[in-house]
Parts: structure tokens; sequence; C-alpha cells
């Protein structure tokens, strides 16, 4: 059975996985346009995370699509539960109907939540000693242009942050979101809209609810998907601000509102102008 653990990006998808996989003892995979970041950071075991199954790894890496929607239907038919994390719309997944949690954050705080990670996390020491560990592990990314090109950047935005300029690359780093919403996964309306409008109709969390009660929350929303897990209720559960202390850079702040110190009054209104009709469907002040 394949499960979807789906949201745009730090809405509280990997939060959403460690409290489940510390319940119910789930491990996870990441899939299209997700990556496991806290694997780099050696701390891939909080959320469980696996290689991807041979059969959608291979499937994957040859590109077919017919191959990949085959290699996902064949696990779906498996009485093993797949638990995927994944950032794609709805119809970026080979027309699979597989159950679903989607994970719902105000728009503006995913947005500059993300900022802040492209600033910070992707760009930090942990990130540049990554990539060197996999260019020193594969001629294919030793060759990469991607690969020169992150290395680069690393060096480039560490300099900026240390002449004081960090406020500024985020607010660019907005800019750049906002500005290319018609291309990535990361358009708030249209990724969300995706899931919400598709059948079956997904599992829905809102992320307050996950940081307030995050045991309540994930067990409410399997019981809903109706697959038989049991929760262990002994299980000890990591705390946000735990993972916070450990992990800054990747658990920021877990909070709603702090858009308000990073988006100008221009960027707001753009941000308004193009998902006001969603903020209001799902019920977020705007």
């Amino acid at each position: 059975m394949v499960l979807w653990i789906t949201s745009v990006g730090r809405s509280g998808n990997t939060f959403f996985r460690i409290v489940m996989h510390h319940i119910y003892g789930i491990r996870t995979y990441a899939a299209f346009n997700a990556s496991e970041v806290l694997r780099a950071a050696g701390a891939g075991e909080l959320v469980g995370a696996e290689e991807l199954p041979s059969p959608l790894r291979e499937a994957m890496q040859s590109g077919d699509p017919e191959r990949i929607r085959l290699a996902l239907t064949e696990l779906d038919a498996r009485k093993e539960l797949y638990v995927f994390k994944t950032h794609a719309k709805a119809d970026e997944l080979f027309d699979t109907r597989f159950r679903a949690i989607l994970i719902l954050r105000d728009g503006r705080d995913a947005i500059a939540s993300y900022a802040h990670y492209l600033v910070d996390l992707r760009f930090d020491a942990k990130a540049f000693r990554h990539r060197l560990r996999k260019m020193r592990r594969s001629k294919s990314e030793l060759l990469s242009a991607a690969s020169w090109a992150h290395l680069a950047k690393v060096v480039l935005v560490s300099g900026m942050k240390r002449f004081g300029l960090r406020k500024r690359l985020v607010s660019w780093r907005i800019d750049h979101l906002l500005d290319q919403h018609h291309r990535l996964h990361f358009h708030w309306t249209t990724m969300n809209r995706s899931w919400l409008d598709r059948e079956p109709k997904p599992s829905v969390v809102y992320f307050n609810d996950l940081i307030r009660d995050p045991v309540t929350t994930v067990t409410n929303a399997v019981e809903k998907l109706g697959i038989g897990l049991v929760p262990d209720p002994g299980a000890a559960i990591p705390s946000f601000a735990e993972l916070q202390r450990k992990y800054a850079s990747f658990f920021r702040k877990g909070s709603s509102g702090d858009w308000k110190n990073h988006f100008s009054p221009a960027q707001h209104e753009r941000f308004r102008i193009e998902h006001e009709t969603m903020m209001r469907r799902l019920g977020f002040p705007i």
C-alpha cells in the first residue's frame, strides 16, 4: 500500500513523519520534488528514512513515466505500507490515486520559511561537505555543472551573510519564490488545489494543529485513512522545541505569523492577489 504525505515545502511534512515514525514505527521515503534533508545532517533516523524501493528507484532512473506508474502500482498492491514524502502536485504523480495526507500551512509562512531554508540550510557548511562527499563518490556528480554551481553559491551566500546581508538574502529569496510560482512546485494555490480537488480526498492536517498537539493530530489523520495502524501508547515523541534545539536551521520556529517580519508590503500584495481565494477557502486570514 502506498501513502503520500504531501504538502508545499516547509509546511510540516517532516515533523509529521517524525511523529508518525515514533508512534507507529513506520519508515518513510522521499520522492517526487522532495528530498530527505535530515539525512545530510545525519538525522535520517528521526523520520525512519529509507532508500527508495529498488523497483521504483530503477523505474525513476529510466525516466519512463509508464514504468514509474507501474512500479508505484506494484508497491500499492503489496501488504506492506510505503509512506512517501512528496511535494509534487497530485496530477504529477502518474495518474495514481493512492491514499494521501495533505498538510496545510499559511502560504506566507511557508514561503518565508522556505526563503530562510534556501539561505541557511542549503548553503551552510554541512551542505558544502555533503556536496563534496557526493562529488567524491560519483563521477557524474563530480562532472556536473550543477554540483559546482552549488559549491560556488555556498561560498557566495556564506560571504554575504558574514557581511550582514542575511536579511536582504531572505527578501531576495521571497521575491524569487513569488516570481517563479508559475513553474515551481512551490505555487501554494496550485499545489493545494491539486490535492483538495482530486479523488479520493486526502486526510487534511493543519500545521498549527500539528505543532500544538502532534500526537492527536497525527493519529486522527491516520485513523481517517482506515489502514489499520495501531499507535504505540508508550512511544516517546520528540517535541518541536527539542528538534529546534538540535537542528535549528531545519526546525526554525514552528509558529505562525512570522512572515510579517520578512514580507514587504509589496510582496504581501503580490501574494494576496495570487492566493487570496485559496487562503479564504482554507480558512486562513488574509
